[in-house]
């Protein structure tokens, strides 16, 4: 597994060395400048072996991809890449990598920037790379590093614009309804937009706390208004519920507490999902759940912040939404009946009692 070093390839070829790293550091995702950066590693050793973990904090998830290793290879490595990164912050020697890698004949060099651990390359041992490259070879790892720095600052930006629109639009939107009916129609269709799903649910919690009220929309279909409950320690919505902390489920046929109920009385089939916490201050107000990946991929540790980070404000859309309910049912329905709001010339539409409960109280 030895390759041939080819001085050529970076000493009088900069030009595409640079193009490279810009490739690296402007790509759309995390995996698209990883895929480039392998590629690069790979053309720069003359090699066709080689493997890139990026794991920096500013990504939502860590990026791990080879090519050509084995399989035995390629599981052995990730996770002795995990198990050095995990202590490498600490002040863990490279040496205690190296040599395992060594034996197996790889070899790599970390990527680190002013103290901060970005990730590792990787590649089948070539006769003498650094020697072969002199001065310059520090250099192109300065690069290497510097470029990908740019593409976790560049990911982190875009997942903060894309949660602060996200939450703007869910905000807007909600601002605009009051009942509970409209409410969670808004918040359903705004989650399954945001993460590509292809449908949504929110269980609600009754006044008791004890069971969920489930309510469901799936495609461009209207919401399902459930009168379908079941207890709240049921399911993963009650797991995740009970621990206030949200999650991907990859594959809801290996989760034993998936509630399976709900699909075979819908027909719908539920293959992943994320579940997310409804908490309003300290009140447990429900889950918000969204289905099944449009596109069929699995949904992304991105997808699952995104969620957790528009939750607050459904939560609290909700409750309002729910009591905004208990006002009409008490000042309007049960005092005016069914048709009070016939003909005023202000319906119960805000906050505000409309005009013809204030005449009949005043």
């Amino acid at each position: 597994m030895i390759g041939i070093v080819r001085k050529d390839v970076l000493q009088g070829r900069w030009t595409e060395l640079l193009r490279a790293l810009q490739a690296i550091s402007t790509a759309p995702t995390a995996s698209a400048g990883a895929h480039a950066l392998l590629n690069l590693i790979l053309a720069m050793t003359g090699n066709d072996c080689g493997y890139v973990l990026l794991c920096d904090p500013r990504l939502s998830d860590e990026v791990y991809m080879s090519e050509g290793l084995t399989d035995e290879d390629d599981a052995q490595i990730h996770r002795d890449l995990k198990t050095w990164f995990s202590g490498a912050a600490s002040g863990r020697s490279i040496d205690a990598w190296k040599r395992p890698m060594s034996e197996r004949g790889f070899d790599g060099i970390p990527l680190v920037l002013k103290g901060r651990w970005l990730g590792f390359l990787g590649w089948a041992a070539v006769e003498d790379l650094t020697g072969a490259f002199g001065s310059m070879w520090s250099h192109v790892t300065a690069a290497l590093t510097s470029a990908v720095d740019g593409l976790c600052v560049k990911e982190s930006l875009q997942r903060q614009l894309l949660h602060v629109d996200t939450l703007r639009d869910i905000s807007s939107l909600l601002a605009k309804s009051v009942g509970l009916s409209e409410s969670l129609e808004l918040v359903l269709f705004a989650s399954m937009k945001a993460v590509s799903a292809e449908a949504a649910s929110v269980l609600v919690l009754t006044d008791d706390k004890a069971s969920f009220r489930f309510f469901h929309t799936a495609g461009s279909a209207k919401l399902r208004l459930g009168e379908r409950t079941f207890s709240a320690d049921e399911g993963i919505a009650g797991r995740v519920l009970a621990s206030r902390q949200a999650e991907i489920v990859e594959d809801t046929a290996e989760d034993t507490q998936f509630y399976g109920r709900i699909d075979a009385d819908t027909g719908f089939r539920t293959r992943n999902l994320i579940a997310v916490p409804l908490i309003a201050g300290n009140e447990p107000i429900g889950v918000l759940e969204v289905l099944n990946r449009a596109d069929g991929e699995a949904f992304t540790v991105a997808d699952r912040l995104l969620l957790d980070s528009i939750a607050d404000p459904i939560a609290y859309a909700i409750r309002n939404a729910s009591v905004f309910d208990r006002v009409i049912e008490s000042y309007c329905l049960r005092r005016g009946g069914a048709a009070s709001c016939d003909g005023c010339p202000q319906p119960l539409d805000s906050w505000a009692p409309c005009l013809a409960y204030r005449s009949r109280v005043s």
